[in-house]
Parts: C-alpha cells; structure tokens; sequence
C-alpha cells in the first residue's frame, strides 16, 4: 500500500483519481476525455483541499493510503511554468473556495456552459466565486488567478478533467510523491481512500458545522431579497448580498449591527456558531492530536521522537499556519472594535487563543532540535 510523502509534495500539487468500479465515474472520464473523474488540490502545511458533497472540506496528508498506484496520479505545474506563477493570488483564490458549498447544479450549468454572466464576471472582475464549487473549480479556478488557464481561453469554470490531465505545463510527480508503507506502520487514523465515506475526523466536523452556516446566510439573504419590507431599517443593497460562504455575511453585520435586523442576526449567528462548538473545533484538534502542540512533554515523557525532517515540517506547518491566524485575529479584532457583536468578539477570541498555542508549540520545537 501506499502514502503520500509529506516531505516530496509543493503546494498546490494536483491529486487526480478514478474510481474504476464506479458508473458515474466511468460516465465522467467519458465525458471529459480523461483517466480520471476526481480532483484535489494540495493548499499545503500537510492539508489537501478536496470539493466534495455537501461542502469543501480538508484532510490531512495522512489521512488516507492507496493499496496500489493504478487509479491516482499526481500533477505538479513545472518549473518553466512556475516561474510566472503566482502563488499568493493562487492561494487566496483557494482559501476564499475553503467554505463553498458543493453544487451539483454546477455541474449541469458547465456541462450546458451556460453559468450565470453575473457569476463569471465576478470571478473575472474581482476573482470572487459566487456559485458553489465541484472538484475541479478547486483546480481551474485558485489556478486562473495565479495565471495558468485549464480551458486556454478565459473561462476556467468550464474546464474538466481532459484539460487539467493534459495540460502541456503539468508534470506527473506520482513515483516522487508516494511512499509503500507496510499496514503496521499506519497510523491508527489511516484510511482506505477508495472505501472509506466518513472517518470522523475534526475537518469532517468543521464542513458538517460549516454546511448549517452556511444555511443559514444563504436563507437570511433570500429572505431579505424575497421580502424587503421585512427589513425596512436597514439598507438592501443587491451587491452585498452575494454569496460564497457564511462569512459572506459579516460585513453586512457591520453595517447593519446598530439596527434591529442587525441585532437578531448577530443573536442567530452567534448562537448557531456557539450551539455547534465551531469556535471549539481548534481545541478538539489540540488535544487530540497533544503531541504535534506538545512535543517536549511527549518527548520526554511518551518517547516521542520525531526526526529533524519531521520537527522541520511541523515547524515550517505551524509557522504558516500561526501568520494567517494572526492576520484573521488582527483583522477580527479591528472589525470587533468597529462593531462590538458577540459574532465578532466569538471568533477574536478563537483566533487569539489558537495563535497564541501556536506560539507555544513553535518555541518547544525550536528546543526540542537541540536534542534531537
């Protein structure tokens, strides 16, 4: 069986699957002229992004293992073509992707390639995507914005499988990026890709939270489309009522947080945010997995004894992770002081207590290479 390598992937490597027993599957590669009829995309720090029902969700890189190498294949954008690639816009077109919903609509409208010309030109204009997501927008979209077009002629939302799987400045890295791995040496929480649904874990939990969020975004904005007398004090203006994600919403709580309307919604969203422990959902990770946080005291006294790679992997994981949840907790706290919601105060305080354990962590790693 085989693992992805951590320490051979670059972000924003492409994982293609097939599932070759699989109808729907069968019918897609068909469609698309590909081998394969799913996508993932590495965001890195060890997290793949992957568009599945009902939302997008993330998974570790050791998550899964594969028993054989037939139905995966991993892409990397060469070097030639890397060099005028742009990674950050990349990576903040896919962030921005990490909380849509899956559509299945999506996928009639890009097999009739007739997406909405409101939605494209959004995408276009402002690089925001309005429209739910399947696998591939994963790919062809964060990609457009960092300069590679799958589809070669400006419209990445309709490029498929066949595009991304030949395309001319893609490589196959799939013998440098795997591992054969012996069954006893996996991971108590590793898992058959091609038979496994559900395993349990926390990012499942955050996409089951995130679905009911964003539930209810999108149900207060046709609401407030479809009956606007019910929202006479505030101001209804039909560009701020687009939507990607529930945290579509939060600037509209800015504006509206003095009237009435604006103090039910922070009341509603706060509560759903509390009575589904999304706030929480860091602290869960914490302290089940306490030896990535911890690593002295596990060193020390659970013989934890990760190698220098694996010290320099988490670190660098960590690092990256602590400067964007220091930037959502300096940009929370600054719309907290702007408009003192319990919304706002509720996610500060999950930002700042996250990035300080991610401090603490950086600092035990930092002495933990002194005897390693």
């Amino acid at each position: 069986m085989y693992q992805i390598d951590i320490h051979s992937l670059q972000q924003f490597d492409i994982l293609l699957v097939r599932f070759p027993e699989d109808e729907s599957s069968l019918q897609i590669r068909e469609n698309c002229n590909s081998e394969y009829s799913h996508a993932i995309i590495y965001l890195g720090g060890g997290a793949f992004v992957e568009g599945i029902e009902p939302v997008v969700t993330l998974f570790s890189y050791h998550r899964y293992y594969f028993p054989d190498l037939e139905d995966v294949k991993i892409l990397r954008l060469s070097d030639a073509a890397g060099k005028s690639f742009n990674g950050a816009a990349a990576e903040r077109a896919l962030r921005s992707l990490a909380s849509c919903n899956y559509s299945k609509r999506l996928l009639y409208h890009i097999n009739k390639k007739n997406i909405d010309e409101d939605v494209i030109t959004d995408f276009l204009e402002k690089k925001i995507w309005r429209n739910g997501i399947v696998c591939t927008s994963l790919i062809t979209l964060p990609y457009y914005a960092g300069g590679v077009d799958f589809s070669s002629k400006n419209e990445p939302f309709y490029a498929h499988f066949g595009d991304i799987e030949k395309h001319k400045d893609f490589i196959d890295v799939t013998a440098l990026t795997f591992q054969q791995i012996k069954e006893e040496d996996l991971r108590n929480d590793a898992y058959n890709y091609f038979t496994t649904y559900e395993t349990g874990s926390i990012l499942e939990k955050q996409a089951a939270i995130v679905v009911e969020l964003n539930k209810y975004v999108q149900h207060k904005y046709r609401d407030i489309t479809q009956h606007p007398e019910k929202y006479e004090d505030i101001r209804i203006a039909e560009e701020n009522l687009g939507f990607s994600s529930w945290e579509d919403i939060l600037p509209n709580l800015t504006r509206w947080f003095l009237s009435e309307t604006g103090k039910k919604i922070d009341e509603e969203l706060s509560e759903l945010i509390l009575s589904s422990k999304y706030n929480m959902l860091w602290f869960e990770e914490i302290h089940k997995y306490p030896e990535q946080f911890f690593p002295l005291y596990y060193w020390k006294f659970n013989s934890f004894s990760p190698s220098k790679d694996d010290i320099k992997f988490y670190t660098d994981s960590i690092s990256e992770t602590y400067k964007r949840i220091k930037e959502d907790e300096e940009n929370t706290l600054k719309n907290f002081l702007g408009c003192p919601s319990k919304t706002y105060h509720i996610l500060f305080n999950m930002y700042r207590l996250y990035a300080d354990l991610l401090v603490g962590a950086l600092v035990q790693y930092e002495e933990l290479l002194k005897h390693v």
